[in-house]
């Protein structure tokens, strides 16, 4: 009965594919079985090839025919040539029993007969008697999402395993208009309508403004509602008209390397400046302790004293003298008497007798060749070099010693340094901690304040910009120090429902000023499934820092979830699906002396660890070749729908494993919708219809032909959206719409 299967022989044998010479009864290209008539040869099919109690599954990648001559054996003639009809078909799997597995172990010999697929074979491979069902035990949830139709075997769905799929990253490739968004939507869609499923955290990166559209619902009115079917969504547009609903990320969230790429520091002079003020205004924020109040009241004085003793007029000996004895007297007092010995403690060369002998010396160095001492013509003699070289062997000592962090002290304080989530002020920062790190770097020879110009630029520049109210507050003010601010960020990003904690009171957190902080306050605890923040009005030159920013700070929670006792929760047990659309516009592969980019060096190490703590990528890109290659190898699953640029083929051939390399030449002649699925997160490699997104992301193409030829075309009211885009829609608001009439169209007139 198999010889009714049998369509030819295996001729030829590699590492990863087959030669089949089709029989040559096989006039017709098909194989009429006592189950159907099977067409035989067709691109994305499968073939069985048995070895042994295994049966070696291969998909078909190419037919040909080639013409060979007949040498007879007298060689006396030679007969017409013959035709041979030839079929590629690349190793993906093997079936023992009713199990099937990707990967080969054993490999066929010349001449194995090759069989087309049996209905069996194909339950086998696709899994249809247990794909889709509802897994008895969800730590092994199987292949239960489906995501489409295989295109050669349509009455076969696709089903993808979850935790494959996202528990080891994906990418989601292809030219634009061939389905990504499309199929980013579907895949969320049916998990979300997936009758177990109860809670997910999905968060988007929406660069396109697209999925908005595709997981809330809209009335007749135009009013969004988050809730929709089984499902919730929180968006969170980029918009800052929108002043109740926009994106706002704190700037004390970032870290040191936050703010030396968006400042653009300087290594040399710039970068130790700008993390010594972010660190004293961190600390400062915290509730401050005498000592630290004392050591920057002693580093000031000391810095001053070095100032005046490298003056050249006669006035300066004596300003040294009083500000010794000014220094002399506020270490004398009594309600200093605490803080000297807490600084004691953390600096053990910093004793009250040791200052005091410092600023003795000093004095009586300025002293030296005083003249009518105590009278009204009192004079000193200059500070010569020799004095200004012992004066700053005493100062200079002080000021390391100051400016170090020095030991810490067992539970008595928590560390608080540059990368520190703490809230500080940005006024402060601006105005008294650059200023004071750019004294402390300005003790040795470098002149700080000249390099550190253009940083300083760039820092008020960005700082009074309204472009970056989203990061840094209100240009004409402050924000307040809220309650909790961090906790409820990570709260609304993640969906998660109100925990119920004091937060700050409206007089101190004014609504709007933190929306995010207005959605914990009057949420009636319902979670949301779905967080999209559209980043489509972004300034670009802060895209980066912004997607580094909430990528970090989801791996940093996530991280901290298992090393923090009262929460509850393991490492990996609350997973985080992060989907970066448009990822190649910040994620970029370095190109030359490209500058190294920050949101590059958080999506690798998202990549490469983030998987321990729960934390997925899906990766969807329209130009795999500028992507990182780092992240892209790392992705386990790929759905890819047409490319044509030859060089994100190219690029795209060397990331997915050489196995597949055959299958990949069909990409630039799939139609939209089809896609190529391979990886871990199917059974088989399979041509896929992908199943329509219900609702659609607002990703269509445009219909050009249908406004062309329209009775009245659709036309945008222009002065509504230019006013929101000026900052004046409220001028216009209630002002009476005008309805545009588009021009009667001319008669053509005659010859």
């Amino acid at each position: 009965m198999s010889s009714d299967f049998e369509i030819g022989r295996v001729v030829a044998v590699d590492t990863a594919q087959v030669t089949v010479e089709l029989k040559s009864d096989l006039k017709a290209l098909t194989r009429v079985t006592y189950e159907r008539a099977v067409e035989v040869g067709t691109i994305n099919s499968y073939v069985i090839l048995p070895v042994g109690v295994q049966r070696i599954v291969a998909m078909v990648t190419r037919i040909f025919l080639t013409e060979e001559a007949e040498l007879r054996t007298d060689r006396t003639l030679v007969a017409l040539p013959s035709a041979r009809r030839l079929m590629k078909a690349t190793m993906i799997g093997t079936i023992e029993g009713q199990d099937f597995t990707q990967g080969v172990s054993l490999f066929p010999v010349l001449d194995t007969p090759v069989l087309v697929a049996t209905r069996k074979d194909l339950e086998a491979i696709f899994g249809a008697k247990t794909a889709g069902i509802t897994p008895r035990d969800p730590s092994k949830p199987g292949y239960c999402i489906p995501i489409g139709k295989a295109a050669v075997f349509t009455d076969f769905n696709i089903h993808i395993n979850p935790d494959a799929f996202f528990g080891k990253h994906a990418a989601v490739i292809g030219s634009t208009g061939s389905g990504k968004s499309c199929t980013i939507a579907t895949i969320i869609q049916t998990i979300l309508r997936h009758e177990p499923v109860r809670g997910t955290h999905f968060v988007i990166l929406d660069t396109n403004g697209e999925y908005r559209q595709a997981f809330q619902k809209q009335d007749a009115s135009g009013n969004w509602t988050d809730s929709y079917e089984r499902y919730r969504c929180l968006y969170i547009p980029s918009d800052q008209g929108d002043s109740a609903n926009r994106l706002v990320i704190p700037y004390w969230f970032m870290n040191a390397d936050d703010f030396v790429r968006l400042f653009k520091a300087a290594p040399s002079v710039q970068r130790p400046v700008l993390l010594g003020a972010l660190t004293e205004a961190r600390e400062r924020s915290v509730q401050e302790e005498a000592w630290r109040g004392l050591r920057r009241s002693l580093l000031t004085e000391v810095n001053r004293l070095l100032s005046l003793s490298r003056e050249t007029d006669n006035r300066a000996p004596r300003s040294v003298r009083e500000l010794c004895d000014e220094s002399l007297t506020f270490l004398g007092e009594a309600n200093n008497a605490t803080a000297l010995r807490e600084l004691s403690e953390r600096y053990p060369d910093l004793t009250a007798e040791s200052l005091r002998s410092s600023f003795e010396a000093v004095k009586g160095i300025a002293r030296e060749g005083i003249r009518q001492e105590g009278t009204t013509y009192e004079s000193y003699a200059p500070l010569g070099i020799s004095k200004r070289q012992r004066i700053e062997s005493y100062l200079l000592p002080l000021i390391a010693q100051l400016a170090s962090r020095g030991q810490p002290v067992p539970n008595t304080e928590q560390f608080v340094g540059a990368d520190t989530p703490t809230y500080f002020s940005k006024t402060l920062f601006r105005g008294l901690h650059l200023d004071q790190a750019m004294s402390r770097e300005e003790t040795g020879t470098s002149r700080a304040r000249e390099n550190c110009a253009t940083m300083l630029m760039r820092i008020h520049q960005l700082l009074d910009d309204k472009r970056y109210e989203f990061l840094f507050g209100p240009t004409d003010g402050e924000w307040p120090e809220p309650l909790h601010s961090l906790a409820t960020f990570l709260r609304d990003i993640l969906g998660l429902a109100p925990s119920g904690s004091r937060l700050s009171e409206e007089g101190v957190v004014r609504p709007r000023a933190l929306p995010f902080y207005d959605r914990e306050r009057r949420r009636a605890g319902y979670p949301h499934n779905v967080v999209v923040i559209d980043l489509s009005l972004l300034a670009s030159e802060v895209l980066e820092n912004v997607t580094a920013l909430v990528g970090r700070l989801l791996l940093e929670f996530l991280q901290r979830i298992g090393e923090t006792k009262p929460s509850g929760i393991q490492r990996g047990e609350f997973p985080v699906v992060l989907v970066l659309e448009e990822a190649q516009n910040y994620i970029r592969e370095p190109r030359g002396q490209d500058e190294e980019s920050i949101s590059r060096r958080v999506f690798e190490r998202i990549a490469r660890e983030g998987r321990k703590y729960g934390l997925s990528l899906v990766v969807a890109s329209q130009r795999p070749s500028e992507l990182s290659k780092t992240v892209l190898s790392q992705c386990s699953s790929f759905i890819v729908h047409r490319l044509q640029n030859p060089e994100d083929l190219r690029y795209f051939r060397e990331i997915v494993p050489g196995v597949y390399s055959e299958l990949l030449a069909q990409l630039p002649a799939l139609a939209p919708r089809y896609a190529l699925v391979l990886g871990e997160c199917v059974r088989a490699p399979a041509l896929v219809y992908m199943n329509e997104a219900r609702p659609l992301p607002r990703s269509k193409d445009p219909l050009f032909y249908a406004h062309w030829v329209a009775e009245k075309p659709s036309v945008p009211d222009v002065e509504a959206v230019c006013a929101k885009w000026e900052g004046r829609a409220a001028e216009v608001a209630n002002s009476p719409a005008t309805e545009q009439c588009p021009p009667e169209r001319p008669e053509p007139s005659g010859t």
